[in-house]
């Protein structure tokens, strides 16, 4: 398994909000992934640490990124597939357009997983740079296993999530 920051020369989309404090490098694999509630269109939260135990496939997102909504789909079929061995598949939206902005594209794209709205505070303790998507697999324990900025490979992804879930 590749663990730390996978890279490729795929396309990224440039977060241009000013609403979110940036850091300059994301955190990487071996990090603990940091704490955060956040909340649901329907007002429900969401902790990471209500998931402890499962795989988690922490995914920021904003609508006008292309590659997120091609990745996305990659990521609902993640969660049908898997959800029952323990992966738990979570969006944070980056819109600054809030639920308005973001609810048409989860019904158009037929996302089923929990979407959450990010705010600055977990930008900033994920160290979220300015680029879009970024996705972090999070193991059982709580610790990043896979950091991946950028546009996905979907094989891989999902060869990570095997062993995640084969607990290697």
């Amino acid at each position: 398994m590749r663990s730390g920051i996978i890279r490729s020369g795929a396309i990224v989309c440039l977060l241009l909000s000013s609403a979110f404090e940036m850091s300059a490098e994301p955190l990487t694999a071996g990090h603990v992934a940091p704490p955060f509630v956040l909340k649901r269109a329907d007002g429900k939260a969401v902790s990471l640490a209500s998931h402890k135990g499962q795989v988690v496939l922490l995914n920021f997102w904003a609508t006008w990124c292309a590659p997120c909504r091609v990745e996305m789909p990659w990521f609902e079929e993640f969660s049908k597939t898997y959800g029952n061995r323990g992966l738990y598949v979570l969006g944070v939206s980056l819109d600054d357009g809030g639920w308005k902005a973001v609810q048409p594209v989860i019904s158009k794209l037929k996302v089923s997983y929990p979407i959450v709205l990010g705010d600055g505070k977990i930008t900033k303790s994920y160290g979220m740079g300015d680029l879009l998507p970024a996705t972090f697999l999070i193991d059982r324990t709580g610790k990043i296993r896979t950091v991946k900025i950028g546009f996905g490979d979907k094989l891989e992804f999902e060869k990570t999530i095997e062993q995640l879930l084969d607990g290697k």
